[in-house]
Protein backbone atom coordinates (compact mmCIF):
# COMPACT_ATOMS: atom_id res chain seq x y z
CA UNK A 1 0.00 0.00 0.00
CA UNK A 2 1.39 3.34 -1.05
CA UNK A 3 1.94 6.26 1.30
CA UNK A 4 -0.70 8.31 -0.49
CA UNK A 5 -3.32 5.62 0.08
CA UNK A 6 -2.47 5.44 3.77
CA UNK A 7 -2.79 9.20 4.08
CA UNK A 8 -6.19 9.16 2.37
CA UNK A 9 -7.44 6.46 4.73
CA UNK A 10 -6.15 8.31 7.80
CA UNK A 11 -7.87 11.51 6.70
CA UNK A 12 -11.14 9.63 6.12
CA UNK A 13 -10.94 8.10 9.61
CA UNK A 14 -10.34 11.50 11.22
CA UNK A 15 -13.19 13.04 9.26
CA UNK A 16 -15.56 10.26 10.31
CA UNK A 17 -14.57 10.66 13.98
CA UNK A 18 -15.13 14.42 13.82
CA UNK A 19 -18.51 13.84 12.21
CA UNK A 20 -19.54 11.34 14.89
CA UNK A 21 -18.69 13.81 17.65
CA UNK A 22 -19.83 16.99 15.92
CA UNK A 23 -23.33 15.87 14.92
CA UNK A 24 -24.59 15.03 18.44
CA UNK A 25 -22.94 18.16 19.81
CA UNK A 26 -24.57 20.21 17.11
CA UNK A 27 -27.97 18.67 17.82
CA UNK A 28 -27.48 19.26 21.55
CA UNK A 29 -26.44 22.88 21.00
CA UNK A 30 -29.42 23.43 18.75
CA UNK A 31 -31.75 21.74 21.23
CA UNK A 32 -30.56 23.97 24.13
CA UNK A 33 -31.68 27.04 22.19
CA UNK A 34 -34.69 25.70 20.35
CA UNK A 35 -38.18 26.69 21.45
CA UNK A 36 -39.28 23.17 20.55
CA UNK A 37 -37.89 21.84 23.82
CA UNK A 38 -39.28 24.40 26.22
CA UNK A 39 -41.06 22.95 29.27
CA UNK A 40 -44.80 23.22 28.74
CA UNK A 41 -46.02 20.42 31.02
CA UNK A 42 -44.86 19.36 34.50
CA UNK A 43 -45.99 16.04 35.95
CA UNK A 44 -45.46 15.54 39.69
CA UNK A 45 -45.31 12.16 41.43
CA UNK A 46 -44.99 11.30 45.12
CA UNK A 47 -46.07 14.54 46.78
CA UNK A 48 -48.51 14.30 49.67
CA UNK A 49 -51.97 15.72 48.84
CA UNK A 50 -51.51 18.53 51.37
CA UNK A 51 -48.38 19.72 49.57
CA UNK A 52 -48.93 18.72 45.94
CA UNK A 53 -50.63 21.91 44.78
CA UNK A 54 -48.05 24.22 46.34
CA UNK A 55 -45.18 22.14 44.94
CA UNK A 56 -46.69 22.20 41.44
CA UNK A 57 -47.10 25.97 41.60
CA UNK A 58 -43.47 26.41 42.67
CA UNK A 59 -42.26 24.16 39.85
CA UNK A 60 -44.36 25.93 37.25
CA UNK A 61 -43.27 29.35 38.49
CA UNK A 62 -39.60 28.42 38.13
CA UNK A 63 -39.45 25.98 35.23
CA UNK A 64 -42.25 26.59 32.71
CA UNK A 65 -40.70 27.88 29.51
CA UNK A 66 -37.20 26.74 30.48
CA UNK A 67 -35.40 24.65 27.88
CA UNK A 68 -35.74 20.98 28.84
CA UNK A 69 -32.02 20.40 28.19
CA UNK A 70 -31.21 22.99 30.85
CA UNK A 71 -33.33 21.42 33.61
CA UNK A 72 -31.33 19.43 36.17
CA UNK A 73 -32.12 17.82 39.52
CA UNK A 74 -30.18 20.59 41.25
CA UNK A 75 -32.28 23.21 39.50
CA UNK A 76 -35.51 21.48 40.54
CA UNK A 77 -34.29 21.23 44.13
CA UNK A 78 -33.49 24.95 44.09
CA UNK A 79 -37.02 25.64 42.87
CA UNK A 80 -38.33 23.67 45.86
CA UNK A 81 -35.96 25.17 48.43
CA UNK A 82 -38.95 26.53 50.33
CA UNK A 83 -40.28 23.03 50.99
CA UNK A 84 -38.07 21.46 53.71
CA UNK A 85 -40.10 18.24 53.76
CA UNK A 86 -38.74 17.25 50.34
CA UNK A 87 -36.38 14.35 50.98
CA UNK A 88 -35.39 13.04 47.53
CA UNK A 89 -35.90 14.19 43.95
CA UNK A 90 -35.45 12.59 40.55
CA UNK A 91 -36.40 13.97 37.14
CA UNK A 92 -37.20 12.54 33.72
CA UNK A 93 -37.16 14.62 30.54
CA UNK A 94 -40.03 13.48 28.38
CA UNK A 95 -39.18 15.16 25.10
CA UNK A 96 -40.13 17.40 23.54
CA UNK A 97 -41.85 19.46 26.26
CA UNK A 98 -42.71 17.48 29.44
CA UNK A 99 -40.79 17.38 32.71
CA UNK A 100 -41.57 14.57 35.15
CA UNK A 101 -40.60 15.11 38.79
CA UNK A 102 -40.65 12.28 41.33
CA UNK A 103 -40.22 13.18 44.97
CA UNK A 104 -40.33 11.54 48.37
CA UNK A 105 -41.13 13.43 51.56
CA UNK A 106 -39.92 13.25 55.11
CA UNK A 107 -42.61 11.80 57.35
CA UNK A 108 -43.45 13.97 60.41
CA UNK A 109 -42.47 12.01 63.51
CA UNK A 110 -42.63 14.40 66.44
CA UNK A 111 -43.33 17.89 67.70
CA UNK A 112 -40.38 19.61 69.33
CA UNK A 113 -40.96 22.49 71.73
CA UNK A 114 -38.06 24.92 71.71
CA UNK A 115 -38.08 28.52 72.88
CA UNK A 116 -41.87 28.57 73.14
CA UNK A 117 -42.35 27.50 69.52
CA UNK A 118 -43.52 24.16 68.19
CA UNK A 119 -41.51 22.50 65.43
CA UNK A 120 -42.51 19.52 63.30
CA UNK A 121 -39.59 17.13 62.82
CA UNK A 122 -38.90 13.88 61.03
CA UNK A 123 -37.48 10.79 62.71
CA UNK A 124 -34.04 11.60 61.28
CA UNK A 125 -34.10 14.96 63.08
CA UNK A 126 -34.92 17.14 60.07
CA UNK A 127 -37.00 20.19 61.03
CA UNK A 128 -39.92 20.38 58.61
CA UNK A 129 -42.10 23.25 59.82
CA UNK A 130 -42.70 25.66 62.69
CA UNK A 131 -45.85 27.08 64.21
CA UNK A 132 -45.69 30.71 65.36
CA UNK A 133 -46.13 31.29 69.11
CA UNK A 134 -49.82 31.89 69.69
CA UNK A 135 -50.48 30.87 73.30
CA UNK A 136 -49.28 29.14 76.39
CA UNK A 137 -48.15 25.53 76.38
CA UNK A 138 -50.85 23.19 77.64
CA UNK A 139 -49.82 20.49 80.10
CA UNK A 140 -51.29 17.05 79.67
CA UNK A 141 -54.42 16.70 81.71
CA UNK A 142 -55.34 20.39 81.51
CA UNK A 143 -57.70 21.29 78.72
CA UNK A 144 -58.43 24.81 77.59
CA UNK A 145 -61.81 25.56 75.99
CA UNK A 146 -61.94 24.12 72.53
CA UNK A 147 -58.58 22.39 72.85
CA UNK A 148 -58.05 18.82 71.79
CA UNK A 149 -58.15 16.80 74.98
CA UNK A 150 -58.10 13.29 76.28
CA UNK A 151 -61.28 11.33 76.95
CA UNK A 152 -63.02 12.11 80.20
CA UNK A 153 -61.04 11.04 83.19
CA UNK A 154 -57.75 10.72 81.33
CA UNK A 155 -54.88 12.84 82.53
CA UNK A 156 -53.08 12.67 79.22
CA UNK A 157 -53.19 13.79 75.59
CA UNK A 158 -55.19 11.83 73.02
CA UNK A 159 -54.18 8.29 72.26
CA UNK A 160 -51.22 8.15 69.96
CA UNK A 161 -49.55 11.29 71.31
CA UNK A 162 -46.16 11.38 72.84
CA UNK A 163 -44.09 13.92 74.68
CA UNK A 164 -40.40 13.68 75.32
CA UNK A 165 -38.47 16.23 77.28
CA UNK A 166 -34.82 16.74 77.93
CA UNK A 167 -35.40 17.64 81.52
CA UNK A 168 -33.90 15.70 84.39
CA UNK A 169 -35.88 12.84 85.84
CA UNK A 170 -38.35 13.71 88.56
CA UNK A 171 -37.06 13.52 92.10
CA UNK A 172 -37.20 10.00 93.40
CA UNK A 173 -36.88 8.37 89.98
CA UNK A 174 -33.67 6.45 89.64
CA UNK A 175 -31.52 6.39 86.55
CA UNK A 176 -30.89 3.33 84.46
CA UNK A 177 -28.27 0.87 85.63
CA UNK A 178 -25.06 0.39 83.82
CA UNK A 179 -25.08 -2.23 81.13
CA UNK A 180 -24.56 -5.63 82.60
CA UNK A 181 -25.31 -4.48 86.12
CA UNK A 182 -28.27 -5.30 88.27
CA UNK A 183 -31.52 -3.81 87.05
CA UNK A 184 -33.14 -4.05 90.46
CA UNK A 185 -32.30 -0.52 91.56
CA UNK A 186 -33.69 1.05 88.37
CA UNK A 187 -37.31 0.17 88.86
CA UNK A 188 -38.37 3.08 90.99
CA UNK A 189 -41.93 4.08 90.29
CA UNK A 190 -42.32 7.10 88.02
CA UNK A 191 -43.06 10.37 89.72
CA UNK A 192 -46.55 11.79 89.15
CA UNK A 193 -44.88 14.71 87.39
CA UNK A 194 -43.64 12.37 84.67
CA UNK A 195 -47.08 12.49 83.08
CA UNK A 196 -47.29 16.29 83.31
CA UNK A 197 -46.19 16.62 79.71
CA UNK A 198 -46.60 19.74 77.57
CA UNK A 199 -49.02 19.86 74.66
CA UNK A 200 -49.47 22.58 72.04
CA UNK A 201 -52.22 25.12 72.77
CA UNK A 202 -55.50 24.95 70.89
CA UNK A 203 -54.64 27.99 68.78
CA UNK A 204 -51.20 26.72 67.69
CA UNK A 205 -51.15 26.78 63.89
CA UNK A 206 -49.65 23.36 63.29
CA UNK A 207 -49.65 21.58 59.92
CA UNK A 208 -52.64 19.36 59.36
CA UNK A 209 -52.39 15.99 61.10
CA UNK A 210 -49.41 16.87 63.30
CA UNK A 211 -51.12 18.02 66.51
CA UNK A 212 -51.12 14.50 68.01
CA UNK A 213 -47.49 13.73 67.15
CA UNK A 214 -45.01 12.84 69.90
CA UNK A 215 -43.63 15.87 71.72
CA UNK A 216 -40.01 16.48 72.61
CA UNK A 217 -38.81 19.48 74.60
CA UNK A 218 -35.36 20.94 74.12
CA UNK A 219 -33.52 24.12 75.03
CA UNK A 220 -31.46 23.98 71.84
CA UNK A 221 -32.38 26.49 69.10
CA UNK A 222 -33.97 25.01 65.97
CA UNK A 223 -34.45 26.24 62.43
CA UNK A 224 -36.66 24.93 59.65
CA UNK A 225 -34.74 22.91 57.06
CA UNK A 226 -31.89 22.09 59.45
CA UNK A 227 -31.17 18.88 61.33
CA UNK A 228 -31.48 18.84 65.11
CA UNK A 229 -28.08 18.70 66.78
CA UNK A 230 -29.30 17.93 70.32
CA UNK A 231 -28.25 14.33 70.92
CA UNK A 232 -30.94 13.84 73.57
CA UNK A 233 -33.66 14.76 71.10
CA UNK A 234 -32.15 12.46 68.50
CA UNK A 235 -32.02 9.63 71.04
CA UNK A 236 -35.67 10.19 71.98
CA UNK A 237 -36.65 10.11 68.31
CA UNK A 238 -34.80 6.82 67.87
CA UNK A 239 -36.59 5.21 70.81
CA UNK A 240 -40.02 6.43 69.73
CA UNK A 241 -39.44 5.17 66.19
CA UNK A 242 -38.40 1.75 67.51
CA UNK A 243 -41.53 1.20 69.60
CA UNK A 244 -43.98 -1.45 68.38
CA UNK A 245 -46.79 0.03 66.29
CA UNK A 246 -49.44 -1.29 68.67
CA UNK A 247 -47.76 0.52 71.55
CA UNK A 248 -46.82 3.65 69.62
CA UNK A 249 -50.47 4.56 69.10
CA UNK A 250 -51.03 4.98 72.84
CA UNK A 251 -47.75 6.57 73.85
CA UNK A 252 -48.17 9.78 75.85
CA UNK A 253 -44.61 10.89 76.02
CA UNK A 254 -41.11 10.55 77.31
CA UNK A 255 -38.44 12.39 79.21
CA UNK A 256 -34.85 12.23 78.03
CA UNK A 257 -31.58 12.97 79.76
CA UNK A 258 -28.07 12.46 78.45
CA UNK A 259 -28.13 8.81 79.61
CA UNK A 260 -31.78 7.83 80.00
CA UNK A 261 -35.03 7.87 78.07
CA UNK A 262 -38.32 7.22 79.85
CA UNK A 263 -41.53 6.69 77.85
CA UNK A 264 -45.02 7.07 79.30
CA UNK A 265 -47.94 5.15 77.80
CA UNK A 266 -51.59 6.14 78.09
CA UNK A 267 -53.39 3.53 80.18
CA UNK A 268 -50.18 1.52 80.28
CA UNK A 269 -46.72 1.45 81.79
CA UNK A 270 -43.91 3.93 82.10
CA UNK A 271 -40.97 2.40 80.26
CA UNK A 272 -37.34 3.00 81.22
CA UNK A 273 -35.02 2.45 78.24
CA UNK A 274 -31.76 3.77 79.59
CA UNK A 275 -29.65 4.83 76.61
CA UNK A 276 -30.13 3.81 72.96
CA UNK A 277 -27.68 0.92 73.02
CA UNK A 278 -29.11 -2.53 72.22
CA UNK A 279 -32.38 -0.87 71.26
CA UNK A 280 -33.68 -3.87 69.32
CA UNK A 281 -33.06 -6.18 72.27
CA UNK A 282 -34.81 -3.72 74.58
CA UNK A 283 -37.88 -3.58 72.37
CA UNK A 284 -38.01 -7.38 72.22
CA UNK A 285 -37.72 -7.55 76.01
CA UNK A 286 -40.51 -4.99 76.32
CA UNK A 287 -42.78 -7.04 74.05
CA UNK A 288 -42.15 -10.16 76.12
CA UNK A 289 -42.81 -8.44 79.44
CA UNK A 290 -46.03 -6.79 78.28
CA UNK A 291 -47.13 -10.07 76.72
CA UNK A 292 -46.67 -11.84 80.05
CA UNK A 293 -48.78 -9.25 81.84
CA UNK A 294 -51.52 -9.44 79.22
CA UNK A 295 -51.52 -13.21 79.54
CA UNK A 296 -52.34 -12.88 83.25
CA UNK A 297 -54.75 -9.96 82.75
CA UNK A 298 -52.68 -7.65 84.93
CA UNK A 299 -52.17 -3.97 84.11
CA UNK A 300 -48.44 -3.29 84.04
CA UNK A 301 -47.49 0.12 85.43
CA UNK A 302 -43.71 0.17 85.03
CA UNK A 303 -41.15 -1.68 82.90
CA UNK A 304 -37.38 -1.29 83.00
CA UNK A 305 -35.59 -2.66 79.93
CA UNK A 306 -32.41 -0.64 80.36
CA UNK A 307 -30.68 -4.00 80.80
CA UNK A 308 -32.62 -6.10 78.27
CA UNK A 309 -31.30 -9.40 79.63
CA UNK A 310 -32.85 -8.60 83.03
CA UNK A 311 -36.03 -6.59 82.46
CA UNK A 312 -38.23 -5.73 85.40
CA UNK A 313 -41.93 -4.93 85.66
CA UNK A 314 -44.37 -3.65 88.25
CA UNK A 315 -46.59 -4.58 89.92
CA UNK A 316 -45.10 -7.98 90.58
CA UNK A 317 -46.80 -10.91 88.93
CA UNK A 318 -48.46 -13.31 91.39
CA UNK A 319 -46.05 -15.94 92.67
CA UNK A 320 -48.21 -18.89 91.48
CA UNK A 321 -48.29 -17.42 88.00
CA UNK A 322 -44.53 -17.10 87.97
CA UNK A 323 -43.98 -20.63 89.19
CA UNK A 324 -46.43 -22.10 86.73
CA UNK A 325 -44.59 -20.58 83.80
CA UNK A 326 -41.45 -22.54 84.55
CA UNK A 327 -38.14 -22.06 82.82
CA UNK A 328 -39.38 -23.06 79.35
CA UNK A 329 -41.19 -19.82 78.68
CA UNK A 330 -38.37 -17.83 80.26
CA UNK A 331 -35.97 -19.32 77.75
CA UNK A 332 -38.37 -18.71 74.89
CA UNK A 333 -38.70 -15.04 75.82
CA UNK A 334 -35.00 -14.61 76.28
CA UNK A 335 -35.32 -13.88 79.97
CA UNK A 336 -37.53 -10.88 79.24
CA UNK A 337 -40.24 -11.90 81.66
CA UNK A 338 -38.29 -11.03 84.74
CA UNK A 339 -41.08 -8.79 86.00
CA UNK A 340 -41.86 -9.85 89.51
CA UNK A 341 -39.04 -12.29 90.06
CA UNK A 342 -35.77 -10.48 89.43
CA UNK A 343 -36.21 -8.51 92.62
CA UNK A 344 -38.04 -10.44 95.37
CA UNK A 345 -37.83 -7.39 97.65
CA UNK A 346 -39.62 -5.09 95.18
CA UNK A 347 -42.89 -3.56 96.22
CA UNK A 348 -46.10 -3.60 94.22
CA UNK A 349 -45.20 -0.27 92.67
CA UNK A 350 -41.84 -1.53 91.56
CA UNK A 351 -39.78 0.45 94.07
CA UNK A 352 -37.01 -1.49 95.80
Amino acid sequence: MSAATRRRRALATVALAVLIVAVPLGVYAWGRTSATFRVRHIVLHGAQPAHAQAVRLALKRSLLGVNLFRVSTARVRTALAGFPYVAELTIDRDFPDTLRVRMTEYVPAALVLSGGRWYVVASAGRVLAVAPPTGETVAAGSASPGAESSPAGAASPPSGTTAATTESPAPGASGSPAAGGSATGATASPSPSSTDLPRPPADAKLPHGTRTLPVIVTAAPLSVGATIADTRVRAALSVLAALPRSLRRSVLGARATATSIRVVVSGGPTIEFGDTSRLTAKVLALRAVLGRYRQHHIACTFVDVSVPDRPLGAPLLPAPAIQSEGSTEDAASGGATGAGKASPSATASGAP
